[in-house]
């Protein structure tokens, strides 16, 4: 489905005949942008190892943190030079080493942090890389770009079989607009029980902080 046909199904759905329409094209379509990143943060849609500005980093010697793209969801793969890293997490480097933030040699493992506020996520590697590199990541993401009304003819970026599902989350938005007509939390609830049944539940915040802290079996190669 492009841009129009979203538009264009959403105010048949909601009986907008007016003229000019209730719904402007850029709050529908703002419905869209955000019905895409939660598809993709619940069902991981998209999965990348192709795109440079999001999958390639270059590593510079005694630097182990890296700013990721904006989009960057959770890392699925990381290999230096050809080799694959292994996940970790703080908690499990406090119980292998004291003092393994001082380390430095050739990276073996990754951290990755995700979004916090407005810094971006953050890819941490381990040891600290006592020379240059490339990282090559496969990882799963948003969409590099948010949809703009004006460009009626582009999609989401999501596979073309999810488009009529995203649907329900513009539903879902549009009747918690606070307006007499239009509120309906009975509508609502249904538009989003629907979107969570095609693309998993949303975790609260309480179980995505356990799930960043979550100690990753640290696997040990022999280099």
């Amino acid at each position: 489905m492009t841009i129009d046909d979203f538009i264009n199904a959403f105010r048949t759905a909601v009986h907008d005949k007016a003229d000019p329409p209730f719904w402007g094209s850029e709050e529908i379509v703002g419905f869209l942008n955000e019905a895409v990143q939660e598809a993709c943060e619940r069902a991981k849609l998209i999965e990348d190892r192709t795109t440079g500005a999001v999958c390639t980093l270059s590593v510079i010697t005694d630097q182990d943190t890296y700013p990721l793209h904006p989009s960057v969801l959770e890392i699925k793969r990381a290999a230096i030079g050809g080799r694959v890293m292994c996940e970790t997490s703080v908690e499990a480097q406090d119980e292998v080493s004291m003092n393994w933030e001082q380390r430095s040699g050739h990276p073996r493992n990754f951290i990755f942090e995700p979004a916090s506020g407005a810094r971006a996520p953050q890819l941490r590697l381990l040891p600290k890389p006592s020379g240059p590199g490339t990282v090559s990541l496969t990882v799963y993401r948003g969409a590099l770009k948010p949809l703009n009304a004006c460009s009626k003819g582009e999609s989401p970026e999501i596979p073309a079989r999810f488009h009529t599902r995203l649907m329900h989350w513009m539903m879902y938005r549009a009747h918690l607009k606070q307006d007499a007509e239009a509120f309906d939390t009975v509508k609502a609830g249904e538009h989003l029980a629907l979107f969570e049944q095609a693309f998993g539940s949303r975790a609260d915040a309480n179980v995505q902080r356990k799930h960043r802290d979550r100690r990753p079996p640290i696997v040990r190669y022999r280099w």
